[in-house]
């Protein structure tokens, strides 16, 4: 193969690589969860999709494919050896249950879900993790639900809001929260979205209370970078903030 020849192709490999990741990058209106980690991110990958899986075959047996636990060791296989890079759907007209994808900032993992609601799924893992004290992972520390992904921006955020919010606001009063967080975004006003989303809580029910310290429900709004990742989450603050090791330490355990 001539220099022109072999310049051309690697020019071409390139091109499909960056081709191909796209599909598994950051996009608007997903599901999944943000998973923190103290840089061992492979590891991360690893026991979120053991502790996703895990779970979600005990909450959603119905759902669960039937090429799933054949594929199970592939995927994670298949990740780690592609970092966070993602993996690809095992059918033409369905998607896997748990995919990473890049979120945008170091130590955190986002993996999408096919799952119509992974704040229960979340909250099933850490309230189990909770009452049993047993400490399920070491590299996998925080465990986010996100119900919506939305551009970073006050007015895309707000819209975003209203898909998910009536269904926690609308139908009796709450105590709540805003807990806004952002990385690698210097653009976006915390003060401005905190503000943004409490209003619109008030606008869904006028009885609603903010509650710092105690709240029932907690509203998380995560910025990285170009994005956002919102939900709302019952037992935030009690459940150490889904500090996967935090809430099964003895101080947690001896509340019960």
């Amino acid at each position: 193969m001539s220099k022109a020849d072999s310049s051309n192709y690697k020019s071409k490999k390139k091109y499909f690589l960056k081709k191909g990741a796209n599909r598994r990058t950051l996009d608007v209106n997903l599901k999944g969860f943000l998973c923190s980690c103290n840089s061992r991110e492979k590891d991360c990958i690893k026991e979120s999709y053991n502790l996703l899986n895990e779970y979600a075959d005990k909450l959603y047996p119905a759902v669960l494919n039937p090429s799933d636990n054949e594929t199970d060791e592939q995927d994670i296989s298949e990740s780690l050896s592609k970092e966070i890079s993602g993996l690809k759907g095992t059918g033409p007209s369905s998607e896997r249950r748990f995919q990473v994808i890049e979120s945008g900032a170091k130590n955190f993992l986002f993996i999408r879900t096919s799952l119509e609601n992974p704040a229960e799924l979340a909250e099933a893992i850490i309230k189990d993790i909770h009452d049993s004290g047993s400490q399920k992972t070491r590299f996998l520390l925080r465990l986010i639900p996100v119900e919506i992904t939305c551009r970073a921006t006050p007015d895309e955020i707000g819209k975003a809001f209203l898909k998910i919010s009536e269904k926690h606001f609308k139908d009796s009063p709450q105590t709540f929260c805003v807990i806004f967080n952002h990385r690698n975004n210097n653009v976006v006003s915390r003060d401005e979205i905190i503000k943004l989303i409490a209003d619109k809580v008030n606008e869904t029910r006028s009885d609603h209370k903010v509650n710092l310290k105690g709240a029932k429900l907690s509203i998380i709004v995560e910025v990285i970078k170009g994005f956002a990742f919102l939900s709302v989450v019952p037992d935030y603050l009690k459940y150490k903030k889904y500090n996967l090791l935090s809430v099964c330490s003895q101080e947690v355990s001896s509340d019960k």
